[in-house]
């Protein structure tokens, strides 16, 4: 064979306007050769040299088969091109006459042409732009399906569809009746090519059950069987699982997988597979001549499979695929000595891949990591999707209890306009933060109009139980004549995308609150309520529960703060609220039992600046009076330390390498510097016996930035919450700036666990950021653990016996200033033990408060307290509950655990019916057992499980 090769590189260099590749070069845009204005060769000659390209590989793959005719081949055109200095037509179709015998062989492999335009949604533009290059895209490619009956096309992302049905009906009608031909393969299974880890396993069930239903209903398309990921960063371990819940089965991506593997069965934690294809050229190419050359190879590698797949396509503002492109497949159609060239789609070829199902590689693992500053950058966009995510869900968990309780309508398609508008913003370069400013700002207005229709549905549906409660037997001392609180405090306490507004409805002395939990279980903690004007004595102020028994509160505020015209004031109460239910708290002035004296008690003793130490009955906080770093993190019930090193947990501004830095990386560190420079520290609130919270305020100065911290802790409470303010003026040149917050550990640990979309993955330390939905958690056996959670990022940093957490970085490309302002972050450091599942409900509930809702005293039909169901599992989560229109509710959970969980729930009032169901309400053999108003259901191991429920 050494001998053929180098006379076909002889033929081939002899031949003007050839030269020899060095490496992979991509067939993105015009090749070197016409930029460069070298004439290329004639159509024949050209045909030639590609099928004595093929030949090689074909015979190479046949043991040798055909070197004789290959080389009797070659020997003619080096005499031809010897004795007359060119080929002509007639010596390129006499060879192809001595290759005949390679004819049937070479016909035995086939090459799908899939065309297809990648389009980047708002990544380096505006909106308006991405819809200009949809819509003139799409006009392309309707022209060239006129010219070429042939040819096929296929579009991924519901998004891109959504504009058209916007923007321009005429052109959305055209499109619509080329689907219906099957020549406009719809490639949507996702809202659009999303990132797959940083949204949530809710949102990516999202992508895949909005886009297939606006699709089907809008399109006319049907049977979205491929997930279509070629440009995302990184593929989550749970990404089989929730394809497969949602009826999809193919995978066709470009990054993420660092191994030899091409075509592949990509296997869940659960079991559930799909069939992966990593793309082995680029997703974004033309058609070639060269294109086939390598099909031996990869069907080698493809388990036999002799079906290619070729991409080609000019992406983002290049029009999709060229006529040039069309043109070239129907003349290669036409070689003799190569591959059968078909227009398919992308389906076509996963159909012909799975004959080679069994003898497939599984691949049971993430299939990261690239890009891993992309779970940090652009942190406004991450604080968006994160505080989104969490207020939708409560949104729906809200109207199921309303729903159920008075017949509250859910707001259905107002609350899926809402998700999907968020869904735009997981694009693989928005959510990920590889964009610009444009890019930004666009999302930042997303998440606005998303919240506002979450907020509305929150608030409707705490006022539509509200109004029904029967708080009659409370006495209030109203006074309509002096009384101004009713509406105080529209849009208070909404900034940053946290809390939902809860207007006061209360006046006179005695206020009512009804606070609300919409997680599936019970939950003891402090709750924060705001009283507005309220004219009694603070030093009377009293509180009991929906049965008059006195509960514990604080109060934050220890005289009247003004918002706008308004007065309030803040106080903590200790509440145990049902299940995805609700209780009810009343604030009043009590009778004085004595008339008080007033001594000087603090101007006696000079002040002493010892460390703080804040506590509550389960861990104690210290906190170091010099550096303003917790430098102690204890675990009464076992005495075990979090916190390793006498520097302490805290802040750390990183000077990195700018070279290796961008939007998509964390460069190589160059310096880390503790932020110990605290320019003042003071405890807020004592944290002493019966109290609810204990707080202290530190601020430090960095480089040309501040930092602010509240710590807090509350009863009950394992972790200590960090409010964290950061004015940065940092922005990058010689160096790029990063802040992180990372935790020495006083023990080594076996190994780290993060939450993934619907489950968690356990990770060695490894020296870079990895992906983590709420939290990162340094596992020691079965001793408590160490657990660093977030509501806003997702970058962790496990090594060297430290748990860290990226907040900001800098990058200066593409956006040169992505992170300059004002950032608000709320982080929690505690103790955890290391199941799943606990992990999980710890960090969800820092994620989603309890709700309040100010009322007065009427009467109802409900009573002070309800709940409408509760879960009790071993392993189980419950992930999501949604009320339908018709009534019923749907239930949505997923396991942790290695075997079979049973998961119970308990609702408020009897079940009429339940079955078990996938994403789209079909009927699953998982059985279901009622009784009164408790279920079971079963769900497998790591895996998701829905049931459907009508009561009574």
């Amino acid at each position: 064979m050494a001998g053929i090769v180098e006379k076909f590189v002889k033929l081939k260099t002899s031949i003007g306007g050839n030269r020899e590749k060095t490496g992979y070069e991509d067939t993105f845009g015009m090749p070197k050769e016409e930029q460069a204005h070298i004439t290329r060769p004639n159509k024949a000659n050209n045909r030639i040299i590609s099928e004595l390209e093929f030949a090689l590989h074909l015979s190479e793959e046949a043991q040798g088969r055909y070197d004789g005719v290959l080389e009797q081949a070659l020997d003619f055109l080096l005499g031809k091109m010897g004795a007359q200095g060119v080929l002509t037509n007639q010596d390129c179709e006499e060879a192809e006459g001595i290759l005949s015998p390679m004819a049937e062989e070479a016909k035995s492999y086939k090459l799908i042409l899939a065309a297809h335009a990648h389009i980047d949604m708002n990544w380096m533009w505006s909106f308006n732009e991405t819809v200009a290059v949809t819509l003139a895209t799409f006009r392309s490619i309707l022209n060239i399906m006129d010219q070429y009956p042939e040819f096929k096309y296929s579009q991924s992302q519901g998004a891109v569809y959504k504009i058209v049905e916007e923007y321009d009906p005429e052109l959305m009608e055209e499109i619509k009746a080329r689907i219906a031909q099957g020549r406009w393969e719809v490639t949507a299974s996702a809202w659009v090519e999303t990132d797959k880890n940083m949204p949530t396993g809710e949102s990516l069930l999202r992508h895949i059950q909005y886009t297939k239903e606006y699709m089907e209903k809008v399109w006319g398309a049907r049977d979205l069987e491929v997930d279509f990921s070629p440009d995302t960063f990184g593929h989550s371990a749970n990404v089989p699982e929730i394809d497969r819940f949602g009826e999809v089965k193919y995978y066709y991506h470009c990054r993420g997988n660092g191994g030899k593997e091409i075509l592949y069965r990509y296997k869940a934690p659960s079991g559930k597979e799909v069939l992966a294809y990593r793309e082995p050229n680029w997703y974004n190419g033309a058609v070639t001549p060269h294109m086939a050359a390598g099909l031996p190879e990869l069907a080698r590698r493809c388990c036999g499979l002799r079906t290619g797949l070729a991409v080609y396509g000019v992406g983002d503002h290049g029009g999709g695929p060229t006529r040039r492109d069309v043109e070239r497949a129907l003349e290669m159609m036409e070689w003799p000595i190569y591959p059968e060239i078909v227009f398919g789609t992308f389906r076509e070829f996963f159909k012909e891949a799975e004959s080679v199902w069994e003898k497939l590689p599984v691949v049971e693992r993430e299939l990261n990591y690239f890009a891993p500053g992309c779970y940090t950058t652009q942190s406004r966009i991450k604080r968006g999707n994160r505080r989104l995510e969490a207020s939708l869900l409560d949104a729906e968990a809200m109207s199921a209890l309303a729903g159920k309780l008075t017949g509250f309508r859910f707001a259905k398609e107002k609350m899926e306009n809402a998700w999907r508008d968020v869904l735009f913003t997981h694009f693989h370069d928005i959510l990920t933060g590889s964009c610009v400013q444009d890019s930004r700002e666009h999302a930042m207005g997303l998440f606005q109009t998303s919240m506002a229709t979450a907020n509305t549905q929150i608030q409707n549906a705490m006022g539509a139980i509200a109004r029904r409660i029967d708080t009659s037997s409370i006495k209030v001392d109203v006074d309509p004549y002096y009384s101004q609180s009713e509406g105080a405090g529209a849009g208070y306490g909404i900034e940053n995308f946290v809390g939902v507004p809860s207007t006061e409805r209360g006046s006179g002395r005695t206020r009512i609150f009804h606070v609300f939990n919409t997680l599936a279980w019970e939950r003891t903690q402090v709750a924060e309520l705001t009283v507005w004007d309220w004219t009694g004595d603070m030093r009377r102020l009293h509180v009991t529960d929906c049965g008059g028994k006195e509960i514990g509160f604080q109060l934050v505020d220890k005289q009247m703060q003004q918002y706008w015209d308004h007065k309030y004031i803040r106080v903590l109460v200790d509440v145990t609220v049902p299940a995805l239910g609700y209780t009810t708290v009343v604030l009043s002035e009590k009778e004085p039992e004595t008339y008080p004296v007033y001594l000087q008690e603090t101007e006696h003793v000079a002040r002493m600046f010892d460390d703080y130490t804040i506590e509550n009955e389960r861990i104690a906080v210290t906190i170091s009076a010099v550096s303003g770093r917790i430098t102690s993190l204890r675990h009464k019930d076992t005495g075990a330390e979090m916190v390793g090193a006498e520097e302490g947990a805290g802040f750390t501004f990183i000077e990195t390498e700018t070279a290796t830095s961008s939007a998509w990386n964390i460069g190589r560190y160059i310096r880390q510097i503790p932020v110990d420079r605290c320019m003042r520290i003071e405890k807020t609130a004592d944290g002493g016996e019966g109290s609810l919270r204990g707080s202290v305020k530190a601020t430090w100065k960095v480089a040309d930035s501040a930092i602010e911290a509240t710590y807090s802790l509350d009863r009950h409470q394992t972790a200590v919450r960090m409010d964290v303010k950061v004015d940065w003026n940092q922005a990058g040149s010689d160096i790029i700036p990063v802040l992180d917050y990372r935790i020495p550990l006083a023990y080594e640990p076996v190994d780290y666990q993060y939450d993934i979309p619907a489950g968690y993955i356990r990770r060695s330390a490894l020296n870079n950021d990895v992906p983590g939905l709420q939290y990162g958690l340094a596992r020691q056996g079965e001793g408590p653990c160490a657990i660093l959670v977030s509501d806003s990022k997702y970058g962790y940093r496990a090594a060297k016996r430290q748990l860290g957490l990226t907040l900001i970085n800098s990058s200066t490309s593409p956006d040169p200033y992505p992170e300059r302002g004002i950032h608000s972050i709320t982080l929690w450091l505690g103790v955890c033990g290391p199941d799943a599942k606990e992990a999980e409900q710890m960090a969800t509930a820092c994620n989603h408060g309890l709700f309040y809702q100010p009322s007065n005293s009427h009467p109802g039909t409900l009573p002070m307290e309800s709940s409408l169901l509760g879960a009790r599992t071993e392993s189980g989560v419950i992930s999501a509950v949604l009320p339908r229109e018709d009534g019923k509710i749907l239930v949505r959970a997923y396991g942790t655990a290695a075997e079979k969980e049973e998961i119970a729930l308990r609702f408020a009032s009897d079940v009429a019916e339940a079955k078990a169901v996938n994403l789209f309400g079909k009927e699953q053999g998982a059985g279901v057992k009622v009784s009164g108003n408790q279920l079971t259901f079963q769900v497998e191991p790591y895996a998701l499980a829905e049931v459907e429920v009508e009561l009574a």
